[in-house]
């Protein structure tokens, strides 16, 4: 025993050594992450996006990517998430998590118009007045529209929104589901279930039991090497490496806007979908933007998704592919506009709802 002791002592104290060692990398990752986060908080990098030549590079253009950075986010229900109220000179998030925009509505509107959708129909790279709720507010100044978009939403999301809206007993007259962009990129992705979203494995792994001590000694460093793979390991895209794949995408968004359909109803509220614009379809001018790539996940999804609207007769799938085949500068990146690219589309959806008025 005596023999024994010196060595069991030794083993220990390297024990001791090793855990203190991986406890202070963790500490140092954790400091990282932290300071990584208040950093972006107090000082705001200003996104490259912001000197596009579609935005100008203007004072408010760049104010406009620094109070986005700043925007926090909630847990919400059904949804999965939506914004923190805020209160900027440029983006207003009311306490529902929402975009606000400066009202051009009299005292009772005549309708209430309700907009899904996810970051465009929020309004990335545009301030609270060049939505596209924002702008069709303006041009139909006795109608209230509401913008329900929110960044990152798949239609599955917009419906889980409208959903609650019902069952609010909410007032509604139109519902407009704006939708292709997240649809393609988020369920196409491998780390994402076709009935999932963008932010599926991270709140997966909030969910799974935690062991302290892994993370105590692992955990922060654990994120930073994630982080790290995450930019040098870009996934293969299932729709490209399986067309049978993109089929299913493009049903299921389909199906998505048939249930909205079905719901909206209940409420009392014609509906429409509109099959978003990208930079890769059309003929769009974005000469300034990275070369077109030939292959994307929007050259698969998108025509699969028309061909369902024409085989079934889908006339109130609209395609809105070729809104922006013009000469101006309208894209910030494959699926963000700028304020004329909304107001484009919300002149479009304008004369889409007064063709469908009866006369």
């Amino acid at each position: 025993m005596k023999i024994i002791w010196p060595y069991f002592k030794i083993g220990m104290m390297n024990i001791v050594v090793l855990l203190i060692l991986l406890g202070s990398l963790n500490f140092i990752a954790s400091l990282y992450l932290d300071g990584r986060y208040l950093y972006k908080q107090v000082f705001v990098p200003i996104s490259k996006k912001a000197s596009t030549p579609s935005l100008e590079g203007s004072e408010r253009t760049r104010l406009i990517f620094q109070e986005k950075k700043q925007l926090q986010t909630q847990y919400v229900p059904y949804m999965a998430w939506a914004r923190n109220p805020f209160s900027g000179d440029t983006t207003t998030i009311n306490l529902e998590g929402e975009r606000n925009f400066p009202l051009t509505t009299d005292r009772t509107p005549l309708r209430h118009i309700r907009f899904f959708g996810g970051s465009t129909m929020w309004g990335s790279g545009v301030d609270d007045q060049n939505t596209i709720p924002a702008h069709f507010n303006a041009l139909h100044p006795k109608d209230q529209a509401h913008n329900h978009g929110q960044s990152g939403f798949v239609s599955r999301q917009g419906l889980a929104r409208l959903v609650n809206l019902v069952n609010q007993n909410s007032p509604m007259q139109v519902i407009v589901f704006y939708d292709g962009c997240n649809d393609s990129l988020s369920l196409c992705d491998p780390k994402v279930s076709i009935n999932g979203h963008r932010e599926q494995a991270k709140m997966a792994n909030k969910l799974e039991h935690r062991w302290q001590v892994f993370d105590g000694l692992f955990g922060s460093i654990q994120i930073v090497i994630q982080k790290i793979r995450k930019k040098k390991d870009r996934p293969v895209s299932q729709c490209q490496s399986n067309p049978t794949y993109a089929k299913t995408v493009a049903s299921t968004l389909v199906n998505n806007w048939k249930i909205a359909k079905e719901v909206a109803a209940l409420g009392g509220a014609e509906f429409h979908a509109i099959l978003q614009p990208v930079a890769p379809i059309g003929q769009p001018n974005i000469e300034y933007l990275s070369k077109r790539q030939s292959r994307t996940d929007f050259h698969l999804v998108y025509p699969l998704v028309l061909e369902i609207k024409k085989k079934e007769h889908l006339d109130w799938i609209h395609d809105f592919t070729d809104a922006f085949n013009v000469d101006e500068y309208i894209y910030i990146d494959s699926c963000h506009v700028n304020g004329r690219g909304n107001q484009i589309i919300a002149q479009r959806i304008s004369a889409l709802l007064e063709s469908q008025s009866p006369q």
